[in-house]
């Protein structure tokens, strides 16, 4: 796929970086396509090139990102003002792009302390293949999906 027809899919939306072997991060996956309703958000399991070139330009390499057990977010993807988020602000990133109350729900998770929030988010992702499991292969999704992920 070229450059361009990538830009065409991300241009204005965030684009997660998730483990695409964790269950729970292909869960949190499914649970943000039923809602996003306004097509604010393209995908990419961390297991691609594509995810992979992103964390490299962000200085992150694949052992930090195991180490790290960290979901991304990319934000004005391929631009001057391009950002990566990590662990809990991602989380709050993703419910106040989703809008409506979930705006809110993220608005006030954004008050806790960012020290707290990311205490939380370790432990959890810690033990996120012990709660939900883990794919030897990374999920296909369907095909009216299939648009919304990168890599």
């Amino acid at each position: 796929m070229s450059k361009v027809a990538i830009y065409d899919r991300t241009e204005a939306r965030a684009v997660m970086l998730y483990d695409g072997l964790c269950g729970f991060c292909n869960k949190t996956v499914q649970w943000l396509l039923k809602r996003d309703r306004c097509d604010r958000f393209r995908f990419a399991p961390q297991q691609s090139s594509f995810a992979a070139a992103i964390l490299a330009r962000h200085g992150i390499d694949r052992e930090i990102m195991l180490k790290n057990n960290s979901v991304y977010l990319v934000l004005d993807l391929d631009s001057g003002d391009e950002r990566l988020l990590t662990q809990s602000d991602v989380t709050v990133k993703l419910l106040v792009l989703l809008g409506g109350g979930w705006r809110v729900l993220g608005s006030l998770l954004r008050l806790v302390p960012r020290f707290v929030r990311n205490a939380v988010y370790t432990v959890a992702a810690r033990n996120r293949y012990r709660l939900t499991g883990r794919f030897e292969v990374c999920p296909v999704p369907s095909e009216a999906e299939r648009l919304k992920f990168l890599g």
